[in-house]
């Protein structure tokens, strides 16, 4: 059993560092302008794909095991901290945030991870250009926590259930009038099929991986991931994309992962450990960066060292010791039903 553990580590840190790595490529394109071929098109959408299943994993295992007081104290502790510390560093940074132009709604909004239900709040403070991700993760910590009784008993009917809802509602948005009338293209893009309805299959894939622990040739795994992610770019324009397709090859990638016998190197193990700090800093140290240097070299370098070094001085300095505060204030995992192993998170 401590084998399966640490192939199951090994796996999770894979992916978090390869997803914070595509994520990071992907946008050295959009602040910086510098566009590694195919990786800057699907970086982004990929690396916070792989966060999401990443997530369904680990989470419907807490969900199902700990206490609701003890659940949302850890969920809280996690990512809450380092977040509100960088929001309101680059917001005053950018100067977003001033008190002549201060908008409490939308303010309150990106303080709660609300912001991405309300597209005016999300762009009024928008300095860290990814906290969208976080209002979807929220609402998928909620989701979990309701399902996970029922989820880890019927894991198989109610991912179905949840695709099914994600697929109507992409073809909803984009035919409704009012939506479309409201919103250009990117905004239709990015508020419906980025919106958590949208997103949450990701987290029910990886979740049902959990549960259900799926054995499948690896082959036909590798199949599936080069069907549905390397070769995306081919298909994804003529076909009307409820963009979780994608999904499925994402948690084939991490089925062969997992049950691979292998030991990460250090830098991935430390890329994995600060991914979420350097996922909250590195869009806008990368737009910094930019605007000072004009080589295109030194200019990912010294973008790639100073989010290296903020994150971790973030994940050593907020990240663990609010860990650690969380740990305190829990108690011990409560059982609520199910015989699923603990995972690391």
């Amino acid at each position: 059993m401590e084998n399966s553990q640490n192939q199951k580590n090994a796996s999770i840190e894979t992916l978090r560092a390869l997803a914070v790595a595509l994520v990071f490529v992907h946008h050295l394109h959009s602040g910086a302008n510098i566009g590694l071929p195919f990786f800057y098109q699907i970086g982004g959408w990929l690396g916070v794909q792989i966060f999401f299943v990443i997530s369904g994993y680990l989470i419907i295992l807490s969900a199902i095991r700990y206490s609701a007081r003890d659940y949302f104290i850890h969920r809280f502790f996690r990512i809450y901290p380092a977040y509100i510390f960088w929001f309101l560093f680059f917001s005053l940074a950018f100067n977003q945030l001033t008190l002549d132009s201060l908008d409490v709604r939308a303010l309150l909004a990106h303080l709660t991870f609300l912001q991405h239900l309300f597209p005016g709040y999300y762009f009024k403070y928008n300095a860290l250009f990814v906290s969208w991700t976080l209002t979807i993760e929220l609402v998928w910590y909620v989701v979990a926590f309701l399902c996970a009784t029922k989820f880890s008993r019927h894991p198989l009917k109610i991912t179905f259930v949840f695709m099914a809802i994600a697929y109507v509602w992409t073809i909803w948005g984009w035919s409704n009038p009012a939506i479309y009338k409201s919103l250009d293209s990117n905004g239709r893009y990015f508020f419906i099929n980025n919106n958590f309805i949208s997103q949450l299959p990701f987290f029910f894939f990886g979740a049902y991986i959990a549960v259900k622990n799926p054995k499948f040739d690896k082959a036909g795994l590798f199949a599936i991931f080069l069907v549905a992610v390397i070769l995306s770019t081919s298909w994804k324009p003529h076909f009307p994309d409820p963009i979780f397709i994608t999904g499925f090859g994402v948690a084939s990638l991490f089925l062969i992962l997992k049950d691979a016998d292998y030991k990460n190197p250090k830098f991935v193990n430390v890329l994995s450990d600060i991914s979420y700090s350097f996922y909250l800093i590195h869009y806008p140290v990368i737009v910094s960066v930019a605007r000072v240097i004009e080589n295109k070299g030194m200019l990912v370098i010294l973008s790639i060292v100073i989010t290296v070094a903020l994150a971790y001085i973030s994940h050593r300095f907020i990240e663990q010791p609010f860990i650690r505060m969380a740990k305190r204030h829990a108690g011990k995992f409560v059982q609520k039903g199910g015989n699923i192993k603990p995972a690391s998170q």
